[in-house]
């Protein structure tokens, strides 16, 4: 989804809203079961993501000292990023972490804990 804003100077002019990749069908189901304004493509929850990813990940921003070196490496730290970011960080927006919301977890996990956790395979 792509919210794109024309703007001339300062002023913002119009904003178009577009489905850029996917179904409209899908986009619709979701929208519908997660937004507060039903019927509008809203990129404000990945953009505050996007902002947090660039806060915590120094590589993610445009000019750095500290660059990722390779995509493995970088996939690696957005790994670990969100786990911490969903599992670990409490959030002013839900009551204790995403993972608490989506009913993932029953408490906010610990570094260690998360360290030390082992998927069971079935």
């Amino acid at each position: 989804m792509q919210v794109v804003k024309e703007r001339v100077g300062r002023r913002l002019v119009s904003i178009s809203r577009r489905l850029a990749h996917g179904s409209l069908v899908r986009a619709e189901e979701l929208m519908q079961r997660t937004q507060v304004e039903c019927g509008r493509i809203n990129t404000a929850y990945i953009e505050r993501l996007n902002a947090t990813l660039r806060t915590w990940m120094p590589s993610l921003v445009r000019r750095t000292r500290t660059p990722s070196g390779s995509r493995e490496r970088l996939e690696a730290a957005l790994f670990w990023t969100g786990c911490v970011y969903n599992f670990c960080h409490e959030h002013a927006t839900v009551e204790g972490t995403p993972a608490l919301a989506a009913d993932l977890t029953d408490h906010v996990w610990s570094i260690d804990e998360l360290l030390r956790y082992r998927c069971r395979r079935e």
